[in-house]
């Protein structure tokens, strides 16, 4: 009796852990699928971080490192520019002139996976922009690269490379973004197998009070 009644209650429990393994796989290419963007970064020491402001709100100090990445989004920690902030490696031969600030800037294409399609990442590079005092990180940019914005005014391009350059103005490039169709493709299966669930769950019970009936 004992053996019987641990049967059906565990058969139950074994499918649904199937299930729900199930889900997950199916709900995992969402994150895979992200748009790729560009970050902006800010150096906090050897470090960087992600800029809190946009670059159009910053106002960079004489001294500090300013970094672009293109890529899509890690996690909560995002994906910053390979190359570590330096300042005095990539300004230390510029002279300190009056009324301008030296910012020193770190632009990463990315990598080809995370590139446009049909589009090949530059090389990373670096330049020292000497600017007005008063100068905002977009300012800066402006002076070492060829930024482009969309509509609602976030960078989407560099140097013609980025989703605006394969795409219209009105996209915007976010970090957790996907393609629409992939997007309710996985939302679809995946209310599939919720559904499953609650019925495997519903039968299961019935079948465990159907065998304790007969015991």
């Amino acid at each position: 009796m004992l053996t019987a009644r641990f049967r059906v209650l565990v058969a139950p429990g074994f499918v649904l852990a199937l299930v729900l393994g199930l889900v997950w796989a199916l709900a995992a290419p969402a994150s895979a699928d992200a748009t790729a963007f560009w970050g902006y970064w800010q150096a906090d020491g050897s470090k960087w971080a992600f800029a809190q402001t946009g670059p159009a709100s910053a106002h960079p100090k004489d001294g500090s490192v300013e970094g672009w990445r293109f890529a899509k989004s890690s996690g909560n920690s995002g994906t910053p520019p390979r190359d570590a902030p330096d300042f005095g490696k990539v300004c230390g031969s510029t002279p300190e002139q009056a009324g301008a600030k030296r910012v020193a800037v770190v632009i990463d294409y990315g990598e080809a996976a995370d590139a446009p399609a049909g589009a090949a990442p530059p090389a990373a590079k670096t330049a020292c922009a000497s600017v007005p005092k008063n100068a905002t990180g977009s300012d800066v940019l402006a002076k070492v690269a060829r930024p482009q914005a969309d509509k609602s005014g976030l960078v989407c391009a560099i140097d013609a490379f980025g989703t605006c350059a394969a795409a219209a103005p009105s996209s915007s490039p976010s970090a957790t973004a996907a393609p629409a169709g992939k997007k309710s493709t996985g939302s679809k299966a995946v209310t599939i197998v919720i559904g499953l669930i609650l019925v495997l769950a519903a039968g299961g019970s019935m079948m465990a009070v159907r065998r304790r009936a007969k015991l």
